[in-house]
Formats: C-alpha cells, structure tokens, sequence
C-alpha cells in the first residue's frame, strides 16, 4: 500500500540570491571573485523569470526574499544595482520581495540608499556586510532610518575578492572543487562574532531597541557561543573594576531572542534544527535556501515536519509565518502574499 503524504505548503524563501547583468568584471585583486561560480549557477543567478518560478515552484516556494550577492561596493554601484533588482521583480510582487544591497564604505549614504528603495521600490530591508565597525557612530543613521521604516538589516559575510580567494585555494585541490567549496564554506571560513558582540556593548541596541538584524550563517556558528557571550557581559556587572564603564541595559541573552533572527538556510537535518532552536525561539527563525547555492531546504522541511521536531503551528512560523510579519508580506506593503497558507501543513 502507497503512502500518502500531504504535500509541503507554499514557504517563504528569506536568503535568496542574484547577481545583476551589469558589467562587473575586473581585473583587480580587490574586485569580488564573482569568476569562481560555476556557469550553471551564475545563469541561475541573473534569471529572474520562468525558470527561477520552475525552480521555486518545484521547490514548493510561493515567494523569494532577494538579495545581491554581498560585495563590497560603492555607493553609486548599489544603487545602480538596487535599480537593476527593482526593474527585475516589478512585474512579479507576488513571486519576490527585494533586499538592498548597502555599502559598508559609506554609511550615510547606506542610509540614505535603505531609505529610497524602502520608500520608492517598496523594498522589505537592507543587507550589509558583516564587518569590522558597525557599532561606530558613523552608521547610527542607519539604524535610525531602518528603526523608522520598520525594516530589518541582513547582516552577511562579503563576497572574497580575487586576491582573498586565494585562500580557498591549494596546490592539491583540483580546479573543479575550488569555486564549489569557496561557495559553500566562505561564510563560515569568515564569521567572526565579534562585529555582533561590538554592536550589542556600543549600546546600538538601547539606542535603537526596535532594530531588527537578521543572521545567515553567521547565526548558525554563532549559536553555540551564546552563553559564552551572555556569561561574559554577566561576568562585567560583578567587576568593581568596571563598576564605571559603559555597559548595556539589556542582558546578551534578551538581545539575542528579541533583536536578532537567523535563516536556518545551513540547518539542513533535524540535528542541526533542534541545536538551532536550544538557543533561538522559534519565532525568530526563517526558513531560506540559499539559492541557486543551495537546494536541499524543502527535503529539510519535509523531515521536521514528518518527524515532529516542529508541532503544527511551530513548523508554520518556520515556513511562512514569521517572514511574513518581519519583512511585512500580509497586509500594509502591497500585501505580497497571493496564497491562504493557513490551512496547509
């Protein structure tokens, strides 16, 4: 006898990606080593049309969150890239929702640049690069406008440049897995929690308590040293050495779980699930793929569901609900979102 399984809801994809047609090829060392994504995956990430839908569709994903892939980039190379991405999903609010591309080389116009595609283009957030300096003064505004808007910051390692990439690279790896594990592992090789633990004892986050910052793979390696970070601040308030140096209002912890959400795009088995959901609540974590990266998140959240790892209302947040009320889908924005999802499971 045939099992019958009910088939996944249409998710919400949160950590998709895309890379613009404008020339961008350089000689440099410092310009981004676009040139070591395989050719199948780069035409996937300049397609937008019918076969990234295919794609999504045979995925079960009714919507993709989109970003570039994270540059370092001028200003002016930003915008032209945000103007690029907007022209691209215009005519399809219900398949896509866009990111804008910010540079961390100027935060006041990476303000100015949140502010215009959020208000112009309807654009769900930002994403910046997850460097060393974010907690300096320079990028307040930024924070500002984003608390303003109500739009969350992605924070995301910087694509390597041509000279970085050579570290990803040795005389006995064939040439055919050097751009594959440089697309896999360069987060991970470069996540540091230092920029996040900066930004919590600047203070940005009793300044700016509505901030939103949503982590990739950054979150995911982060997880583990959450109570680390948390006894070491805890540890401060105990310290008559420290008794007159600035510290934050608010506990790690209490940051953590109510500033902070993670794309569970690297969760990619119940294990690495249930470790994720020790240290974060489930409404503060997104489903995403990683894609044209990555494709193995529908098999991932077929697996909670049919284990149980994730009860009914759990698995829907995971899925659907939580993107939906941070990025705005339902309701105000254009009310993006085209599918009753309320009843599938």
């Amino acid at each position: 006898m045939s099992t019958i399984t009910t088939p996944v809801a249409p998710l919400i994809a949160c950590s998709e990606f895309y890379l613009s047609n404008i020339p961008q090829i350089s000689i440099s060392p410092g310009a981004p080593a676009l040139n070591m994504i395989s050719p199948t995956t780069t035409f996937k990430l300049k397609t937008i049309g019918t076969s990234r839908v295919n794609d999504m569709r045979a995925a079960g994903i009714s919507m993709q969150i989109l970003s570039h892939v994270p540059i370092s980039a001028t200003p002016q190379t930003c915008a032209r890239l945000n103007d690029a991405l907007n022209a691209a999903i215009f005519t399809s609010p219900d398949r896509f929702a866009a990111l804008a591309l910010l540079s961390v080389d100027d935060p006041r116009e990476a303000a100015r640049e949140l502010q215009r595609c959020v208000t112009r283009f309807r654009f769900v957030g930002g994403v910046l690069g997850l460097v060393k300096g974010l907690d300096g003064g320079a990028f307040e505004e930024l924070w500002t406008q984003a608390e303003r808007h109500g739009v969350p910051i992605v924070l995301r390692e910087v694509w390597p440049t041509k000279e970085q990439a050579q570290d990803y690279t040795t005389a006995s790896l064939a040439p055919a897995l050097q751009g594959p594990i440089l697309t896999s592992l360069y987060a991970a090789y470069t996540s540091s929690p230092l920029p996040i633990v900066h930004l919590y004892a600047s203070g940005v986050f009793d300044r700016h308590p509505n901030l939103r910052i949503v982590l990739a793979r950054t979150g995911i390696t982060l997880l583990s040293l959450v109570p680390r970070i948390q006894s070491l601040f805890a540890s401060f308030n105990n310290t008559q050495s420290l008794a007159h140096v600035f510290k934050p209002n608010r506990s790690f912890l209490d940051v953590w779980q109510h500033n902070f959400y993670i794309v569970a795009e690297d969760a990619m088995d119940n294990i690495s699930m249930r470790a994720l959901l020790e240290h974060m609540p489930v409404d503060r974590v997104l489903y995403g793929t990683g894609y044209p990266f990555e494709d193995k998140g529908r098999a991932v959240m077929t697996e909670m569901r049919d284990s149980g790892v994730l009860g009914k209302e759990e698995w829907q947040k995971v899925a659907w609900g939580n993107a939906e009320r941070l990025f705005r889908l339902k309701g105000g924005r254009g009310d993006r979102r085209v599918v009753n999802r309320s009843s599938m499971y």
